[in-house]
């Protein structure tokens, strides 16, 4: 398979090939003459395993040239500015499979709008979420929005590749920024509740936070059913039993008390031996912030052989984070895929959905989806998106976890007149393209019905703890004796196997372990969480990444895959070249808040009214004296400010001055403004203030038996179309288990017979 890569800067384009060149693409790289050059960290992170190579985009031969370059390629990917994007693609007609990433898709009223990441994390809703009250918001250090970006191409691409289409599928990074929210967008959309920032200290749950001990920092993520066993660690049996902090409502009343109690508990301990004894004797999800030198030295990921070694002539042990997912069976993949894609092989049993998916890339693919909460039914939503059939298997209860919520109560809250089997907003949003079957599979009669079921798919997903599906008897043996093709994607918090491989985990209590929460916060003082489980998304797209890499290799070999996924590494692997950067210089990275290394200005100013910001960000001088000429303060003449180094060096009076401007402005106005002077700029956006709905980004679908929601959609557009009318609404519990278990076989007296067993319901218990 060969992909060309067509980008003038390492961003989501680069992931993107990236990817294919880690799992045996033949990538070739192509910069326009002139830009500049990148960093060495960037090259050792990003653009391993590639052939690169520059063309003059100006020349008058440039199109015949690129087109020559184009001739045998499978797939291209670019990210070039809207304009000079499409001044290519006459050269790029022949590429069977066009992924175009741009900061705000080819249409709308911000399609030639520049853009950063922080930027489009201001617009898209995580700044407005990160940091503390009553101070600037935090942006989130790196480049998460492109790296996701690239996350999606790849699968996108695959997906279209197996198919045998020919198709140009732009993706938004605005949109993929918006679409890794968990339940912001489902509280506004449907409850009008705008959801806030709170430091590190989640919103709705206590304790779940970051707090010092001996020599670090400690995260936790204490569901009420954790409660018990933590107060029990930290307090004994005096405090466990205390009806003061029995539910999580009596804790979010007692908040500084309780947190008071967990630093008192950790102090002076090292925050290795809290983590194991959290995990080890009290199975609690916990975990602790190393630096980004020190998670070098991480004895789970050292046994996991998650960093591989790059060989440098200064640093002769340097490594980078490999890959958040691999073929266990066979390790790393490193042999070169074949160019010609053969067919995708095809479910056996057809037609369990109403309708038809027959014009997506993953159609007649089937899904067997165990998972729950966000990073799993995120990954196979997204191929539900993509048209493959899922099947849902669910719980006999029926309803998720509610979003526990400040104030008091569950939201959303049951209205009058509910019935049971209405879902709760967040399940509509995660499951939506998908049939469910509610089945017990503690009962060896559910038992069957799943592996009948395996036998019938292609893929099976589930993100429980790594000893639940075994100690149901579904382990991975099970599943490859019901269907030896079967493609099993387990996504426990730590992988499958390691030091850490039994550990409990959940998104806050993961994300400092990945290396981010060492890079985020105002200063060097003490660090932040992001307080939106970023994790858990970067996790979702990475795990669809891995089923599609896993139908690609069986398209070649016919072979089914055991695939180890680390939630925590996935989020690594967005931080590699920090982690680069750190061995070369052979020092932590400073904790810069919302300043940048190599960018001056670049921050998140306040606006004109209440806790009112805009972000802002300038990558080279061009951008910079515009920003200076919308401004006409005179801000470049001073030669502090007159070079990209005087800048950096007093960046702090800069920030000061461009704030003084922008305090008395409206956000959205000043962000128009910028934007289309060409300045990177973006309105750190609440979350009744996304700037989607020009693009038709939202979906609404009917869900069973709760009218029409509205949601997230997809960041895809297919040859200028979204899919949404091939979409179908979450579905009632239980709602397919007749047609799915008689396509499977079973007869009308086996299925009546297993309902009035309680073995299949279609309706949670009273």
């Amino acid at each position: 398979m060969r992909v060309l890569e067509l980008s003038d800067r390492e961003e989501a384009a680069a992931y993107c090939g990236k990817l294919f060149a880690r799992w045996g693409a033949h990538v070739t790289r192509i910069e326009p003459a002139g830009r500049p050059p990148a960093t060495e960290a960037d090259t050792l992170a990003l653009h391993g395993g590639k052939a690169l190579a520059t063309l003059d985009l100006d020349a008058p031969d440039a199109l015949d040239r690129l087109r020559s370059s184009a001739s045998d390629a499978d797939v291209v990917v670019c990210d070039l500015p809207v304009a000079r994007l499409e001044a290519c693609l006459p050269a790029l007609e022949a590429v069977p499979v066009r992924v175009l990433l741009t900061p705000f898709g080819r249409t709308g009223p911000y399609r030639d709008a520049p853009a950063t990441a922080s930027t489009l994390m201001a617009l898209g809703g995580h700044t407005f979420l990160s940091g503390d009250p009553g101070a600037a918001p935090l942006t989130v250090p790196g480049r998460y929005p492109y790296y996701q970006a690239g996350s999606y191409a790849y699968l996108v691409a695959l997906a279209e590749h197996l198919a045998g289409t020919n198709v140009t599928v732009d993706v938004s990074v605005l949109e993929v920024t918006a679409g890794a929210h968990q339940f912001t967008d489902v509280m506004w959309i449907n409850g009008q509740k705008v959801r806030s920032r709170h430091g590190s200290r989640w919103e709705n749950l206590v304790p779940t936070t970051l707090l010092p001990c001996g020599d670090g920092w400690i995260a936790m993520n204490v569901l009420q059913n954790f409660w018990q066993p933590f107060a029990l660690w930290i307090g004994g049996p005096e405090l466990a039993e205390d009806p003061r902090y029995t539910t999580n409502d009596d804790r979010l009343a007692r908040r500084d008390e309780v947190e008071a109690l967990v630093t008192e508990a950790f102090k002076g301990r090292p925050m290795r031996d809290l983590f194991r004894e959290g995990q080890e004797t009290w199975r609690v999800p916990v975990g602790y912030m190393p630096s980004m030198l020190g998670g070098l030295e991480d004895p789970h990921l050292v046994a996991r052989d998650f960093w591989r070694p790059l060989p440098h002539p200064r640093q002769p042990s340097l490594r980078v984070p490999g890959s958040p997912f691999r073929f266990v069976d066979e390790g790393l993949p490193t042999e070169r895929l074949p160019g010609d894609a053969p067919t995708l092989a095809r479910s056996i049993v057809a037609g369990v959905l109403a309708g038809g998916t027959s014009d997506r890339p993953l159609a007649g693919i089937r899904v067997v989806d165990f998972t729950r909460i966000w990073s799993g039914p995120l990954a196979s939503r997204i191929l539900g998106d993509l048209g493959a059939e899922v099947i849902k298997v669910e719980a006999p209860t029926g309803r998720g976890p509610r979003v526990v919520t400040g104030g008091g109560g569950y939201w959303p809250p049951d209205g009058p007149g509910d019935r049971p089997w209405n879902r709760q907003a967040l399940v509509n949003k995660l499951n939506r393209n998908k049939s469910s079957v509610a089945v017990d599979l503690k009962d060896s009669r559910g038992r069957e019905v799943a592996l009948r079921l395996v036998a019938a798919s292609d893929v099976v997903i589930e993100n429980f703890s790594a000893r639940a599906m075994p100690s149901l008897g579904l382990g991975y043996e099970a599943l490859r004796e019901a269907n030896p093709h079967i493609i099993y994607m387990p996504m426990p918090a730590f992988g499958s196997f390691g030091p850490y491989r039994d550990y409990v985990g959940l998104g806050p209590s993961i994300e400092p372990l990945s290396g981010l929460t060492s890079l985020m916060g105002y200063g060097p003082d003490e660090p932040r969480v992001s307080a939106t489980a970023i994790t858990d998304p970067a996790a979702g797209v990475t795990a669809a990444g891995a089923i599609l890499t896993a139908l690609w290799r069986r398209a070649r070999t016919g072979e089914g895959a055991l695939i180890d996924l680390s939630q925590g590494e996935a989020m690594s692997a967005y931080l590699a070249e920090h982690f680069v950067e750190a061995q070369l210089e052979g020092r932590e990275p400073e904790r810069l808040g919302n300043a940048h290394p190599s960018m001056s200005p670049h921050g998140v100013y306040r606006c004109d009214g209440e806790d009112e910001w805009i972000a802002i960000g300038a990558r080279d001088e061009a951008e910079w004296r515009a920003l200076d000429h919308v401004a006409g303060l005179g801000w470049a003449g001073h030669a502090r400010f007159a070079t990209l180094a005087a800048r950096l060096e007093h960046r702090d009076a800069l920030d000061a001055a461009i704030e003084a401007w922008t305090r008395g402005q409206q956000k959205h106005a000043l962000a128009q403004r910028l934007m289309a002077a060409g300045v990177p700029a973006g309105a750190v956006n609440s979350a009744p203030e996304w700037l989607l709905h020009e693009r038709g980004y939202f979906s609404a679908l009917e869900m069973a038996e709760a009218g029409v929601w509205t949601s997230d959609g997809s960041p895809f557009e297919f040859d200028g179309t979204r899919s949404y009318a091939a979409w179908r609404g979450a579905p009632r519990l239980g709602e397919h288990n007749r047609p799915v278990l008689a396509a499977l076989g079973y007869t009308e007296a086996e299925i009546e017979a297993l309902e009035a067993a309680g073995v299949l319901v279609d309706m949670p218990p009273a």
